[in-house]
């Protein structure tokens, strides 16, 4: 029995007529055949777990994403409406920390209801952009659902701004309205929601914000007590209206189906701030397309079932957390979403695991490292734990060995991207070795193209040299939102994003990230990459985390600094950790200057700025720049 496969020319939206003959190696027959019980519909969701290697452009570090699989062409609305057909009675989303559960049914019901009143009372209509600033909370998602629903386009806000920050966001971003804790909420012990909301209300027009005006209309408390007279509390008379959300989510009455009919798979679905280490962030915008597409193919590469249960603990305002941590156990029809805790806690993030039977987790290198010596220092082992899905920064390869100690069941896994990639462009397989799923970053996403280039000749490196990352495809937002020239600095006119990292590819297409292109440090002249120091240290004994920074020099134009943040109890030296290194690397990479911590500046999903550390650094050493 044979099926007639779609057409190229629909699979490929994006690739156009240069990659036609890189795109027919893909797929050197119109028909897939299907023996026995392996019979799959390719015009349907399901997915098939067979997994092609990456096509190689040897000797060059050029790598496809090969897939028996096909693209989407739909909404998360969509998607939505599909899993709603295999509802199965079973809780889809628990909230551990609110000691919520509710099935697939019910949180169809809160968001349609949330959707029909955002659209009938608020006047949300699609592509109004709607902000949400909060944790980590059941209600989170019901909201970004209800927005996906009614095309509009939700907008995330780091729970922890401040006036100035959030004043920025809302005007970059465009808000009509905006989801936020209300007065005396239980969220007040992350941030102080309300007050700087009013402080944001009465500031002064600033220049630089001529500009960019100030659009918000309503404020949507999500728990505690509403804004009394807002208005009258405001200098500037902007005449906000507050609304409940509790009162909202009682709408009755079905939404009409032509409001939904109207979104697309190309309509912007979210905007969300990059971490910004010079200048303001950006909001990267990403479409339907984009989220729908990345959710999936990350769930088919890691073999995602049924009975999975993705534990995120990463703020939901972040990419890997809001959209792969979200969308795959909801919107891919397999899987089930356990919320941890408001904020990160690591006991409360090993509790969750240990009573719900978490089968996978989300992370950042930085966390896998807390529950490691929680781990160890309650002599705690988590059996259920069968796959840790690590990104947001590199991933030390000893920590993860470690982890699999109190993990048993566990692979850690090591994927690679970026807010403006969806947030995907790289990762493992099903198929893939403990080692090349630690060491490496993967390969590419199915239909994703990667290259590696030489940063000032844009020429294309060969196998096993360094280069700038570049990556092409489905994956690639739609642009900064509001900031076309911000956009053009980093998509060309040939669509390839320019990650700033470096990495070198191997010639099976697995792909190590080397580090930052700003973060490489030139010592005399020689090329020093920290991710290297670092890996070694990681393997000394007393070495809990550490980040390796350069540092101007008079003589050497720059020099190295490591930050060691040391294991509990135990003791190390400056000249001793120096000898270790000398020991283990080539004489310029061993770093002159060492300062113990008892941690670093880090960015609320757990990156640390180095931007941050090179400042503080050279104040404390008294360094001298140029």
């Amino acid at each position: 029995m044979s099926m007639k496969i779609l057409k190229l020319n629909r699979l490929f939206r994006f690739y156009g007529q240069q990659n036609a003959k890189l795109l027919a190696t893909t797929f050197p027959t119109a028909e897939y055949i299907i023996n026995g019980n392996n019979k799959r519909n390719v015009t349907t969701d399901l997915f098939t777990s067979e997994f092609l290697p990456p096509y190689v452009n040897l000797p060059y570090s050029y790598a496809f994403g090969r897939s028996l699989n096909h693209i989407l062409y739909k909404t998360v609305g969509n998607c939505f409406d599909d899993r709603l057909k295999i509802e199965n009675g079973q809780p889809v989303i628990v909230s551990h920390h609110e000691n919520i559960q509710k099935t697939f049914s019910e949180f169809y019901q809160d968001v349609n209801r949330l959707a029909k009143a955002m659209y009938e009372h608020i006047g949300i209509k699609r592509g109004d952009v709607v902000g949400l600033w909060s944790c980590n909370t059941y209600d989170w998602i019901v909201i970004q659902y209800a927005c996906f629903r009614i095309g509009a386009v939700l907008c995330t806000v780091n729970p922890f701004y401040q006036t100035y920050e959030l004043d920025y966001a809302i005007r970059r971003g465009k808000m009509k309205a905006l989801f936020m804790p209300g007065h005396k909420s239980q969220q007040d012990i992350v941030n102080r929601f309300s007050s700087i909301m009013m402080k944001t209300l009465n500031m002064e027009e600033k220049k630089d914000d001529d500009k960019i005006p100030f659009l918000l209309e309503n404020i949507v408390t999500m728990d505690g007590d509403t804004f009394n007279d807002l208005n009258s509390s405001v200098k500037n008379n902007r005449n906000i209206r507050v609304l409940e959300l509790e009162k909202l989510k009682q709408q009755t009455g079905e939404l009409d189906s032509s409001i939904t009919n109207l979104v697309l798979p190309d309509d912007p679905a979210v905007i969300m701030f990059t971490s910004g280490t010079t200048g303001r962030p950006k909001g990267a915008c990403l479409s339907h397309f984009n989220i729908v597409n990345n959710s999936k193919m990350c769930a088919y590469r890691a073999g995602v079932k049924e009975n999975s249960i993705f534990c995120v603990p990463l703020p939901f305002f972040h990419a890997f957390a809001g959209i792969l941590g979200n969308l795959i156990p909801i919107a891919s029809e397999t899987g089930r979403l356990l919320i941890p805790c408001l904020k990160y806690d690591v006991r409360q993030l090993a509790q969750s695991i240990t009573e719900h039977n978490a089968t996978h987790l989300l992370a950042t290198p930085t966390l896998v490292i807390d529950l490691l010596n929680y781990l160890r220092d309650n002599q705690l082992q988590v059996p259920t734990l069968c796959e840790v899905l690590a990104g947001g920064a590199s991933m030390p390869i000893e920590v993860a060995y470690q982890f699999m100690e109190f993990a048993p069941n566990c692979k850690v896994r090591v994927a690679y991207g970026a807010t403006e990639t969806s947030p995907c462009a790289t990762t493992y397989s099903i198929n893939s070795t403990v080692e090349e799923s630690i060491e490496t970053v993967g390969s590419p996403l199915d239909f994703v193209e990667i290259k590696l280039v030489n940063p000032k000749t844009r020429q294309i490196v060969k196998i096993g040299e360094t280069g700038e990352l570049h990556c092409r495809g489905h994956v690639i937002m739609s642009g900064y939102w509001s900031e076309p020239e911000k956009t053009k600095e980093s998509i060309d006119e040939a669509h390839w994003y320019n990650t700033g990292d470096l990495a070198v590819m191997t010639e099976k297409g697995l792909i190590k990230i080397i580090g930052r292109t700003k973060e490489l440090i030139i010592v005399g002249g020689e090329n020093v990459y920290p991710r290297e120091i670092e890996e070694i240290l990681y393997t000394h004994p007393a070495v809990e985390t550490v980040n390796v920074i350069g540092v101007p020099d008079q003589r050497k134009g720059e020099e190295i600094c490591a930050w060691v943040q040391l294991h509990k109890n135990v003791q190390a030296t400056e000249d001793e950790l120096r000898e270790f290194c000398k020991e283990r690397l080539t004489y310029f990479k061993v770093p002159r200057y060492f300062l113990f911590v008892d941690s670093y500046p880090m960015t609320p999903t757990g990156k640390a700025q180095k931007f941050i550390m090179q400042k503080m650094t050279i104040e404390k050493l008294n360094l001298q720049t140029k």
